[in-house]
């Protein structure tokens, strides 16, 4: 899915103040890494050294969060946020063309992806609007958040570029599609330079293509709980992503509340599922879809995986103990 064609050509000139440092693993593939979108970034590729490459890539990212991130009141998409209005808002074409890949993306998942839910992420506390002190909304304020929100709550317009509300309390969250959209940009940044054996990954997200120079494949080590034997695979060219409920929560009474909340209730997640890992043919997808399933009981994830033909790996809580479940052909990528 390549919806960032045009836009990379607007970031990818930018230059950021602060270079990233840079290391050379052997003579054919060289590594560099950087802080980005809260997190951190790794890129690592095949060929021959290119030494501006580590300061276009942070001025790239710097470009993008200042379009697409929630935690800054200047970025673009807060400045949308911020107008209660039910007029046009002019957007540059590079936050179109996201909001109407994730719109694509609501659809495909019948709602439970959904970029409209950030009046919830607001009332429960998570993301950009992180509380110190913690508390469980009532069931009022969750259902008159939820009545704030609805992916086709929120019109887009092609010719000019541009938003339109029709709740004027409605909030977009970019924070589930946000880091693989990155991992996906950076990824064309390379290919556009001619580097076609890489791997780029942004907070867990990633993509890998191509082989390394002696001919074996990226290996990816998935993330899972300490009990769970190691699993690696190989992404073989595609997006993968990982979410679960076990970094960003917080409890109350004895109660874990994670920060994936369903759209369709308005309520934290609660089911046995501990993470999910998905591959997909671009990182964006991966990410949005990894929501997506977590929000479903295993069964319902696996009619999921089957109509949307993208392999998943669940990592399911069994009484005391995790059971991985892989979905839709995800052993054919385990290496180990």
């Amino acid at each position: 899915m390549r919806y960032f064609n045009a836009c990379f050509l607007v970031f990818s000139w930018l230059i950021c103040a602060v270079s990233p440092a840079s290391t050379v693993i052997n003579d054919a593939v060289h590594s560099f890494s950087g802080p980005a979108q809260g997190t951190s970034y790794t890129i690592r590729y095949v060929g021959s050294e290119e030494k501006e490459l580590p300061t276009i890539v942070a001025g790239t990212l710097a470009a993008f969060d200042k379009t697409f991130s929630n935690y800054r009141p200047d970025s673009e998409i807060s400045r949308f946020n911020a107008q209660k209005s039910r007029e046009w808002f002019p957007v540059s074409p590079d936050l179109l063309q996201l909001v109407q890949f994730s719109r694509t993306m609501s659809e495909k998942t019948s709602g439970l992806f959904d970029i409209t839910i950030g009046h919830l992420i607001k009332t429960w506390g998570f993301g950009a609007y992180k509380r110190t002190v913690k508390s469980i909304p009532s069931g009022d304020e969750i259902e008159k958040s939820r009545k704030h929100g609805g992916y086709r709550q929120l019109d887009t317009r092609l010719q000019p570029a541009g938003l339109r509300k029709k709740d004027p309390e409605l909030l977009i969250d970019l924070s589930g599609i946000a880091q693989g959209a990155a991992v996906d940009l950076i990824s064309q940044l390379l290919e556009s330079r001619k580097i076609t054996s890489y791997m780029v990954e942004i907070g867990g997200e990633l993509r890998a293509q191509g082989r390394k120079p002696d001919g074996s494949e990226w290996q990816i080590a998935i993330e899972r709980p300490p009990a769970l034997a190691p699993l690696v695979i190989a992404p073989r060219g595609k997006g993968l992503a990982t979410s679960g409920d076990y970094r960003n929560y917080f409890e109350k009474d004895g109660k874990r509340y994670a920060h994936i909340i369903d759209p369709r209730s308005g309520h934290t997640i609660s089911n046995r599922v501990a993470s999910v890992s998905v591959l997909a043919d671009s990182c964006a997808e991966a990410d949005a879809f990894s929501k997506a399933f977590m929000i479903l009981s295993p069964d319902e994830g696996n009619m999921l995986a089957e109509r949307l033909k993208v392999p998943v790996l669940l990592i399911v809580r069994e009484k005391d103990s995790f059971q991985l479940k892989m979905l839709n052909g995800f052993e054919a990528y385990v290496t180990r």
